[in-house]
């Protein structure tokens, strides 16, 4: 192991060892560094392996990026609830129900492009509405 390593490595399991660091405030990389050393040293030299790099796409990877060049806004998406579905996650599901109906995949894009906007309008109309009759209650 390169003397960098080892230095930060044994100066931050010194300080656990002899109570310089609560154990609650020792970094989380510790724990993953005893539980997986390194294999080979890490050293900012070292020369990687000729390995070829093997392309890791799915299907709907060209349809995501389609999707998300041709819209302007995308909403938010809150990932702490994992029953909403992301919009690209939705406009995916269309798509892929439309796609079985055996079009071609512009044509298939287009009305689930389509569909996906017009459902975007009626949840903001939907919204715009509740927004008015609850200004309207406050005021009254």
């Amino acid at each position: 192991m390169s003397a960098l390593y080892n230095g930060i490595y044994f100066r931050i399991a010194s300080l656990l060892k002899g109570k310089g660091i609560k154990e609650e405030d020792a970094p989380l990389w510790l724990v993953v560094y005893e539980a997986f050393p390194p294999k080979y040293e890490p050293k900012f030299d070292r020369r990687l392996p000729k390995k070829p790099v093997t392309p890791i796409f799915y299907e709907e990877d060209l349809i995501r990026s389609r999707f998300h060049k041709d819209q302007k806004f995308i909403p938010a998406t809150n990932l702490a609830n994992e029953n909403v579905k992301s919009a690209t996650q939705n406009f995916l599901s269309m798509y892929q129900k439309i796609n079985k109906e055996e079009l071609s995949e512009d044509k298939a894009y287009e009305r689930a492009m389509k569909q996906y906007v017009s459902e975007m309008e009626i949840k903001i109309e939907s919204r715009k509405e509740n927004e008015s009759s609850s200004n309207s209650s406050r005021s009254s």
